[in-house]
């Protein structure tokens, strides 16, 4: 039986006759478009498309078939339209996981302009965690997509994400330690320092472990904590380190205000990517489609406001 999910496929290629446009388009990998369209073929037992350099040509089969399928969309999309016009006051609920050192030019615009951009019957209902926290929830549905770091890994959980922001590793530690007299810290001294580290939910760690396990630096942890909350508490109050990925202009937010604690970059310095993250094989509501979009326009604005 026909998949909804080809026929939309097929139906964004024969709009842009390229695969890395109605991949764009349609917020999909490249893979799994292509993965789609040629399990179409050997289902019907027909060449559709045929891809050149240039551009994708349909087959004469491949024109019949979207000639005769693109009147199908149309219907079902009339009546999915015609369902929600008669539930329209039903809530519709967009369930989206934040990192708490999500970029704050992203955090504005979406307090600011998308959520008062919203209609009366959707809301957004936000999950604060750490990266694997965000994964999980979105392999299980319970999460729509999140905006956090994306680890390298990523593929393992057949995820997609679209890179947003690139923020730096740095070290976490009071005003008053010694280490804060370093403009750049050395990783080797983290041998020497007592630390404190997010917990397994969190790709912040593991980052830190593999850059230390290349160097054969032994890391001295002596604390995991679930939330950034007590994490932050425990740098404050325990005089331990730790490590946060934040950018100039996100520092004082993501420390809360607390004016005792100071970051340092490394003097090798360490990056990840931030950006958004949602499951390969769960179709995409329009409420998540609207949010992708702003996020991204906002990305490019602020990479070509540094340019």
């Amino acid at each position: 039986m026909l998949q909804l999910k080809a026929l939309e496929y097929m139906e964004a290629i024969y709009k842009y006759k390229n695969f890395t446009k109605a991949a764009s388009a349609l917020f999909v990998s490249q893979p799994a478009i292509s993965a789609s369209i040629r399990k179409l073929e050997e289902e019907l037992g027909l060449k559709l498309v045929i891809r050149t350099p240039k551009k994708v040509i349909f087959t004469e089969d491949g024109e019949q078939f979207m000639l005769r399928t693109q009147p199908l969309l149309q219907e079902l999309r009339a009546i999915e339209a015609d369902m929600i016009n008669k539930h329209k006051y039903k809530k519709t609920v967009l369930h989206l996981g934040l990192s708490p050192t999500t970029p704050p030019n992203i955090i504005h615009h979406i307090y600011k302009d998308f959520l008062p951009s919203l209609a009366n019957n959707e809301e957004v209902l936000f999950d604060e965690g750490g990266t694997y926290y965000h994964i999980e929830k979105i392999i299980s549905g319970e999460l729509d997509l999140a905006i956090n770091a994306i680890p390298e890994d990523l593929a393992n959980y057949n995820i997609h994400s679209i890179p947003v922001h690139r923020q730096e590793i740095c070290l976490l530690i009071r005003s008053d330690s010694d280490l804060a007299s370093y403009d750049k810290i050395p990783i080797q001294l983290l041998e020497s320092t007592r630390l404190t580290s997010l917990g397994e939910s969190s790709y912040l760690p593991k980052r830190l472990e593999v850059e230390a396990s290349k160097r054969n630096i032994y890391l001295n942890i002596a604390s995991k904590h679930l939330h950034q909350t007590s994490y932050i508490e425990e740098i404050l109050l325990g005089h331990v380190a730790g490590i946060i990925n934040v950018d100039n202009s996100n520092t004082f937010r993501a420390l809360y205000n607390h004016k005792e604690l100071v970051s340092r970059p490394f003097l090798e310095p360490m990056y990840l990517n931030m950006g958004i993250m949602y499951h390969n094989d769960v179709a995409i509501s329009p409420l998540s489609h609207r949010i992708i979009q702003f996020v991204r326009e906002i990305s490019r604005w602020k990479n070509a406001s540094k340019q």
